[in-house]
Parts: C-alpha cells; sequence; structure tokens
C-alpha cells in the first residue's frame, strides 16, 4: 500500500446504500475487505452504486483505491468495467494498481420461499454465472431482471414477496432471506471464482511477479494490423495472456482489444514493446497503458 497517512484511505466497492446503510454482501465488498485486510483500522471502505461511479471516484480522488470485477471463470470479462476504467483513465489517468480473486458461490433467495417469485434479480455477471439456472426458471415463468448489484438485488428481494435474487451467502445472513427449494450452489461451475482489479491513480510497484494490461483501437481495414500488434510484444520475448475484444458503443463492428501481459512496464521487454507499439502507428486512437500489478492468478488455489 503507499505510504501511511495520519487520515483512513478509502477504498470505493460494488454496493448500494439501503436503509439499513451501506450494503456490505456484495463480491466487491469481500474482495475489498480481503485485499485491503493487512490495513484494517487505516482503510475506510465506501460503498458505491456501480462501476463507473468507483471508477470516477478514483480519478477525482475522492478515494484513493476503486475495487471492480474485472473477469469470472464462467462469464468471462466484464465489459463494463473495462469501458468504465477506459474512459476515466482517459479523463483522469486512473490505473490498475492490483488484482485479487476470491471463490464465487451464489445461491437462489427469497423472503418467503413458499410463495412462488414472479421475477429473479441479479447483477448481469451473476445471472451469466447462473445461466443454466436461469434459464430453467425463465421456462418456468420467472422473469430475469439485471440490477446494478447483487446487494441491491438481495435488498430488493427482503423487500418483496414475490422477489428472489442471485445473490451470496452474506446477503442471506444480512437480509433476512431463505434459500428456495433445496438450492445449494446454482452457478453453472462449482470452481467459479472472480478476478477484481485494484485500481488507484498510479500504477503498481514491480514485485518481480507482474501484469501489465494495454488497450490497442485498430483499422479493420489494414490486413494483419493484430497480428503486427501482437508481434511487437512477441518479438521482444513478452508472453500474451489474455486479447479480449470491446465493443464500441456507437461504433457497430469495431472494437478495442484488451491485451494483458507477464511482466511489468519497468521491465525492458515490456517496456520496448510499448515503445515500439507506440512509434509503429497501428491504431486508430493512440495506444493506451492501463497499468502493470502484481499477478496472483497463477497461484490460485482451485476450489473443490
Amino acid at each position: 500500500m503507499h505510504a501511511r497517512t495520519s487520515e483512513k484511505q478509502k477504498v470505493g466497492y460494488l454496493g448500494p446504500t439501503t436503509d439499513s446503510g451501506p450494503d456490505t454482501t456484495t463480491f466487491g465488498y469481500m474482495a475489498a475487505l480481503k485485499h485491503f485486510a493487512a490495513e484494517e483500522g487505516e482503510v475506510e471502505l465506501v460503498n458505491l452504486p456501480s462501476h463507473p461511479d468507483i471508477c470516477k471516484e478514483v480519478g477525482q480522488k475522492k478515494i484513493q483505491f476503486g475495487v471492480v470485477g474485472v473477469e469470472n471463470v464462467i462469464a468471462g470479462m466484464v465489459a463494463e468495467s473495462i469501458r468504465a476504467i477506459e474512459e476515466t483513465h482517459g479523463h483522469y489517468g486512473v490505473s490498475i494498481w492490483g488484482e485479487i480473486v476470491i471463490p464465487i458461490q451464489m445461491f437462489y433467495l427469497s423472503k418467503n420461499p413458499d410463495i412462488k417469485p414472479t421475477k429473479v434479480l441479479s447483477h448481469s455477471t451473476g445471472l451469466e454465472q447462473c445461466s443454466k439456472f436461469i434459464n430453467a426458471l425463465i421456462q418456468n415463468d420467472v422473469e430475469s431482471v439485471v440490477i446494478k448489484s447483487t446487494g441491491e438485488a438481495a435488498y430488493a428481494a427482503s423487500q418483496d414477496e414475490t422477489v428472489a435474487c442471485i445473490a451470496s451467502a452474506r446477503a442471506e445472513e444480512v437480509y433476512g432471506l431463505q434459500r428456495i427449494g433445496d438450492s445449494g450452489n446454482v452457478a453453472d461451475n462449482p470452481k467459479n471464482m472472480t478476478r477484481f482489479w485494484i485500481l488507484n491513480k498510479e500504477y503498481g510497484d514491480p514485485s518481480g511477479h507482474d501484469k501489465s494490461c494495454f488497450l490497442v483501437n485498430l483499422e479493420q481495414t489494414q490486413v494483419g494490423a493484430f497480428q503486427d500488434t501482437l508481434g511487437c510484444f512477441a518479438d521482444h520475448g513478452c508472453n500474451l495472456l489474455i486479447a479480449y475484444p470491446i465493443s464500441i458503443p456507437g461504433k457497430p463492428w469495431e472494437y478495442t482489444f484488451l491485451l494483458e501481459y507477464e511482466g511489468h512496464i519497468d521491465d525492458e521487454a515490456i517496456d520496448q514493446a510499448w515503445e515500439e507499439l507506440r512509434n509503429r502507428g497501428l491504431c486508430l486512437n493512440p495506444p493506451t497503458f492501463l497499468g502493470s500489478y502484481p499477478s496472483v492468478t497463477s497461484n490460485i488455489h482451485v476450489p473443490a
């Protein structure tokens, strides 16, 4: 963490404000709690209603860190988070500072399990993680509704007996909900995990085992542009971890590509590859360096 100050550093996470106060049942809250456990007493966790709000608050220095979900092993990359980081990076210079992975279990909950719900609420990524279960509910005339967070979904379910939610076990406890029927963990894959990025105004210090993330927007009509882009890094021995296309709102069939590599921007190989990419003019817009940060995914224990 950064140098200690007399004031607590604020850490933003995804979660609504309810009649009882800030929600503490989302996986973003759990990720923030886990990542900053060593700084307990030195940080203040702040709930915010959306990932774009978290990014903006970091960019405007209203909070020092933000925790956003970026990748799930079932649903894949969270485009909402990446777009929000891209936008706020351009306006305010937000960077990826760290990452953390937590196991995810999803439960089908309601206030009164004896009453058949008319709709089930959750965050879009939460619904995707339970697509098989959700499809079965839809076939049984239960409407699937996207909402800003699993915490907001759980709170809504606690206020209306005809509403169910897909949320955490912590939400079950905090909001006095119950599991419907004999449903346990309803995620498609019981070994479910989500990766979160920790955002800051600066990127992370080198740890010797790092990742670096870039965004590139390529000209469709330029033959081999994507291959040439990857070649800038391959020629310097940089190992590609992720290449993910993100559709550009308002520009049909055009994509920004997120590229994640092993290594830190302070490493000679990554730095030289980045310099070459910027100088070769392959991108429609200048390529973006989003940050370097210590890697945790290679040491993750997959839950049984």
